[in-house]
Parts: C-alpha cells; sequence; structure tokens
C-alpha cells in the first residue's frame, strides 16, 4: 500500500512529461520565419530547423517526410544557406557547374537586388537528385541558397520548396 502513491505519482510524471515532449517535437516541425542579420526566409510546414548542427551553415533543415525506395532512408529535401566569402555569384555558378549537371539557369530581381536562380541533377549512391540555387551578391560575398530534393518528391514537399525559395531574402 506504501508502494501505490509513489506509483501513482510518479505514472503521473511520466504521462505529463511524455505530453510535454510530443507537443514540444510538433512544434519543432511548424512553420516559422527565419530572420537573420544577413536573409529572411519561411520555413514551411513539416521542415525542421537543424540547431547546433554544420557550423559552415548559417541555416540547415530538412523535411519530415522520407522517399520512396530505394531512397527510404533519405529526408525527401533539405535545405541549406552559406555564405561564399570573397566570391560572387557568377564564380558560384561556375563552381556549381563544375560539379553538377545544369538545366535551367535564371535570373530574378527583388527590391534592386539581383538573384541568380540555378537548377541542376545530381545522382548520389545510385539516387537522383535535384538541386535548386538561389544566389545573390552582399557585399563582397555571395549568400547561397541551396534546396536539394529527391527526384520522386511528393508533390506536397515540391510546393514548398518552391515557396521556401519565394521566401528567401538577402539583406
Amino acid at each position: 500500500m506504501e508502494l501505490l502513491i509513489p506509483g501513482l505519482i510518479l505514472v503521473a510524471l511520466m504521462v505529463y512529461a511524455s505530453t510535454r515532449i510530443k507537443k514540444t517535437a510538433a512544434a519543432a516541425f511548424e512553420a516559422e520565419s527565419i530572420d537573420t542579420d544577413v536573409f529572411t526566409i519561411e520555413k514551411p510546414e513539416g521542415f525542421l530547423t537543424v540547431l547546433n548542427g554544420n557550423p559552415e551553415l548559417l541555416f540547415e533543415s530538412y523535411s519530415r517526410a522520407f522517399g520512396e525506395e530505394p531512397a527510404e532512408n533519405i529526408k525527401q529535401a533539405r535545405i541549406e544557406v552559406r555564405k561564399l566569402t570573397a566570391t560572387t555569384p557568377e564564380q558560384a555558378v561556375k563552381a556549381i557547374a563544375a560539379s553538377s549537371k545544369v538545366t535551367s539557369r535564371t535570373t530574378e530581381v527583388i527590391n534592386e537586388r539581383k538573384y541568380l536562380l540555378i537548377e541542376t541533377e545530381k545522382v548520389e549512391k545510385g539516387i537522383g537528385m535535384v538541386e535548386l540555387y538561389k544566389l545573390a551578391a552582399s557585399g563582397r560575398d555571395t549568400i547561397e541558397l541551396k534546396m536539394i530534393a529527391l527526384e520522386q518528391t511528393s508533390e506536397e514537399i515540391a510546393s514548398k520548396i518552391q515557396s521556401l525559395a519565394s521566401s528567401f531574402f538577402v539583406k
């Protein structure tokens, strides 16, 4: 009998902790605005922001959804933002073209800032990948948004990637 009350208290604490963990995990995948001193971006719902990830990246995120066989262990999409020091957008495009097959290249101007949009195809470990880049000059540097998606990506993820690219602005 003397163990019943402490046992019930322990079970109640475990249920409370489990519920809090589930709520926190679900909130991590909600849409949010990322506003830094270098760029702004709208992270869509279903993507998780990586904290304390690669120190070379200004921002890193990945989708909740995994690919289908044979890519069942690979996230459908990843997002990376990095600063390319002392590099022009044109130099960055040449480096991208040297390592991947460029399938399209366009330019857009937003708030008097020129952005280069590059799409490439790549095969890693027999799995087709599409990489979308959005590059803009920032002083003597270039800010690079890189979106990596499986070739076989769901319509929902593809749509979210497009909206994310549209929301990316360099300050």
